[in-house]
Order: C-alpha cells, then structure tokens, then sequence
C-alpha cells in the first residue's frame, strides 16, 4: 500500500480511516513497550504531560474544561493544521503530528505516566475511560488534519534538510478547501469538545 497516496486520497473518510487506523497501531505498539519494557511513571512530570497536570489542577469544572479545549485546539491547530503547509515527496507533514502523538499516548498509558489517574489504564474500564476521552480526542486531530491536506504550500524532496529540495506547491490566495473538508473540520472540532466535556465530567 501506498501510504502518501491513501493519506491524500479525495475522499476524506478513507484519509482518516487510513490514518486513524496507523495512529491505532502505533498506540498499540508503544502501549506494549512503555508496559512491559518500561518504568511504571516514566514519563511523568515532563512537558507531554504538563498540559495534563494543568487542566488537572483547575478548581472549577469550568475552568478545567475550557483549559482542557483551549490546549487541545492550540495543539492541533499549531501542529497539524500549520505543519501541512508543508509536504515531503507528496506527503502532508501533519500526519507526522497524529502518528508521533499516537506513539506518545500510548506510552504514557503503557507507563501510567498521567498527570491525574483515578483508573488504571491496565483495566476494561480504563481502555473503556481512554476511548471516550485520549482516542476521541485523536480521532478529532486526525479528521481535522486529514481535511486541511489542500493547504500546502511547500514542496520538499527529501525529510533530511541538509539533502532537500524545496518547491512551491501554491501561494495562499489558491488554497482552497471543498465542501466535505469543511464539514470533517467541523466534525474534528466537534468531538474535540466532546472529549474535553467527557474529562471534566471523569474529574468530577
């Protein structure tokens, strides 16, 4: 299978099946390694959770929800959407986004790394727990990415930089989106808020 080609197929849901189903794959790999080869809490209190520790830490629902949003449309906006301004041989650079996000989840799961646990991700009910919150959330990403691919701008021959090429692919005023890629934005930013509200209901 072409990857490149199925991540820039025209119709969206196959991008997104395609890529959701690497990101599931990914997260099942590093969930194993971070459990059986890895110490319980290895990534705690680094930068991949402190985002986690400050939603965690807000004394209202409220204001825990709105953290929880507001980091998590920064996190896809600045690293999905803003990295697919650039390929690499055809291939949208956000998906490197979802997939290294895939790798990191599923470590910090792996590990119990989480800035507030009140479940243990070894657990039906914390697998259960992880997919209406961390793979919603993803899911979101993924659709959001997936549907802004028509944006980029820059062309690049080689992922090693001292070995590129660059070229232009379009200036900004041809950057054009069709009607499914705007409604899969809306839909990404809609389960977006759906797992926020899902993890301020869990810290309840």
């Amino acid at each position: 299978m072409n990857l490149t080609r199925e991540l820039t197929h025209p119709r969206l849901w196959r991008r997104v099946a395609v890529a959701y189903s690497v990101y599931v794959v990914l997260t099942l790999v590093s969930f194993a390694f971070g459990y059986f080869l890895l110490p319980r809490g290895a990534l705690a209190n680094t930068p991949w959770t402190a985002a986690g520790a400050m939603a965690a830490g807000a004394k209202t629902p409220l204001r825990q929800f709105l953290t929880t949003l507001v980091f998590n449309l920064g996190f896809v906006l600045v690293l999905g959407v803003l990295l697919n301004l650039q390929r690499v041989r055809g291939f949208p650079t956000g998906y490197v986004f979802v997939f290294s996000a895939g790798i990191l989840s599923g470590l910090i799961a792996g590990t119990n790394s989480f800035a507030a646990q009140t479940i243990s991700p070894y657990t039906l009910e914390g697998w259960l727990v992880a997919l209406r919150i961390q793979h919603l959330e993803l899911l979101g990403y993924t659709v959001i990415v997936a549907s802004t691919i028509a944006i980029g701008l820059r062309e690049y021959t080689s992922w090693l930089p001292w070995k590129t090429k660059e070229s232009g692919i379009q200036t900004w005023r041809h950057i054009r989106l069709t009607r499914q890629e705007w409604l899969g934005i809306a839909i990404g930013l809609a389960m977006l808020l759906l797992a926020a509200y899902n993890e301020t209901l869990l810290g309840l």
